[in-house]
């Protein structure tokens, strides 16, 4: 039999989750006793407790199992998705940009053109993955995409066309950082049925500290000229209903006041990211940032407590999403979402650059170390597919070994790499501070619940409609 319990506390609180099972509850200091005892094999453990719930779970198995790991899961998948930036270029020079502002040693200045679009839509729809039916398109980063906004229209077209041609279905999120929005470029937007990210690191003094122009000076009123543009135009509610992309750094400060700026802006989606960087950047994080980090996260989630005591669930909501470093392990606990991987990079996830290079996601885009092929030469074998598929929490060291892996799924790949060389080998600071998200997480499921178990059920329908 295998221990499958991890007893932890929150502010005084006391609770079990059975990592196997995803399955987690309050402990009262009988139960946690008579648990303890049940788990270091005293079977009279269980005898100990007068909590008929806990006798009936120990009796049934929770906590303790007969299997050690789950299988791993074959890759059979029903859509793909693709990234690539229309134009390794970029107006801003954010501080923290893994892309070198679009300015990439391979992919420096390059940018797709007709042709190039052509040649990577054929590879896709009538060469490479003809037997998917589901297609998704992220323009997330790598350069701004509206800088080649001529051929981002063209891509659209193109991608409507052979939906309509293949009988396929293609969703397409465009990410911007919002100042070069105009009436023209949020009509062609629209028309196409693109969903819209727009990127904001807070109030004005917040994103003006790293997201600046190449002049140094701040870019904030020309996004927010954007937003309000995309408020006031005739677009649909879906394009207006555009996610704030936020990349939380050691200087961010409160979470409180960026949530609630993007709220009074009119956000109802958010992902806050722990910034991506080696721990000897300025702007990163190092374990003696870790104190501040989840003080901050702590004042945040009261406030969110506080919002819920009144009924509000709007600033949980926003960030229940599985791209927020916080908001991801809400909906993997409530939904009982069991994650092998951090993401699916180099499987059902790859990324093209101008060049018609593939690599495993566009943080990698022009890393030749990370080259999985191209659009010319699609049998190019490198190693990176097997290196990726091989790369879930049970063939990670540090991973296999954590109570948290099948809830985690293990640390971002580029961001291990970037501080240990090594897919592998996930960042410490991700690591400490995933597990304080999930113990975090299953603290405010609980205390929802007992607010009130109506707010439990909102946010469960929610996730599950997406």
């Amino acid at each position: 039999m295998y221990n499958n319990a991890h007893i932890f506390e929150v502010d005084s609180n006391k609770y079990v989750i059975d990592h196997h099972r995803m399955f987690f509850c309050q402990l009262d200091k009988d139960a946690d006793d008579a648990l303890a005892y049940t788990l270091n094999g005293e079977k009279t453990g269980a005898e100990l407790t007068n909590n008929p719930t806990l006798k009936l779970l120990i009796g049934s198995g929770f906590f303790l199992s007969a299997f050690k790991e789950y299988e791993v899961p074959n890759f059979n998948y029903d859509r793909m998705n693709f990234s690539f930036a229309p134009i390794h270029e970029c107006n801003f020079t954010c501080k923290y940009c893994f892309a070198k502002d679009g300015e990439d040693s391979t992919c420096n200045g390059t940018k797709f053109d007709k042709k190039k679009i052509d040649e990577l839509l054929n590879y896709i729809y009538k060469k490479k993955y003809t037997h998917i039916s589901n297609y998704k398109f992220d323009f997330v980063s790598g350069g701004e995409p509206l800088l080649n906004a001529s051929v981002l229209e063209y891509f659209l077209g193109r991608v409507r066309h052979l939906d309509e041609e293949l009988d396929k279905s293609t969703t397409v999120m465009v990410v911007t950082n919002g100042t070069l929005l105009s009436p023209e470029i949020i009509s062609m937007l629209d028309n196409h049925n693109v969903y819209l990210g727009i990127s904001l690191d807070g109030p004005k003094q917040v994103h003006n500290r790293n997201r600046v122009y190449k002049d140094g000076s701040g870019t904030y009123d020309d996004v927010i000229n954007g937003i309000k543009m995309l408020e006031a135009s005739g677009a649909s509610p879906r394009l207006k209903d555009a996610w704030a992309m936020t990349v939380v750094t050691k200087n961010t400060g409160s979470l409180v006041n960026v949530m609630e700026h993007g709220l009074n802006l009119g956000f109802r989606r958010m992902q806050m990211q722990l910034v991506r960087l080696p721990s000897t950047h300025p702007v990163s994080f190092n374990s003696s940032d870790l104190v501040k980090l989840k003080a901050d996260y702590k004042e945040l989630y009261s406030h969110m407590l506080d919002r819920a005591e009144d009924g509000d669930l709007s600033l949980i909501k926003m960030i229940a999403n599985d791209n927020d470093s916080f908001g991801k392990f809400i909906g993997r606990l409530l939904l009982r979402d069991i994650s092998f991987y951090r993401c699916f990079a180099g499987k059902n996830k790859i990324s093209f650059s101008a060049l018609g290079d593939i690599y495993p996601c566009d943080s990698f885009c022009g890393s030749k170390d990370f080259l999985m092929g191209s659009i010319d030469e699609s049998e190019v074998e490198t190693g990176v597919y097997e290196m990726f598929k091989d790369a879930h929490v049970l063939n990670c060291n540090k991973c296999k070994e954590c109570w948290a892996r099948f809830i985690c799924g293990g640390d971002c790949y580029y961001n291990s790499f970037n501080n240990n060389g090594n897919i592998y080998e996930p960042d410490y600071i991700t690591c400490h501070m995933n597990r304080f998200f999930i113990e975090h997480a299953i603290d405010l499921l609980i205390k929802l619940k007992i607010i009130d178990p109506k707010l439990v059920q909102q946010l469960t329908k929610f996730l599950r409609v997406g």
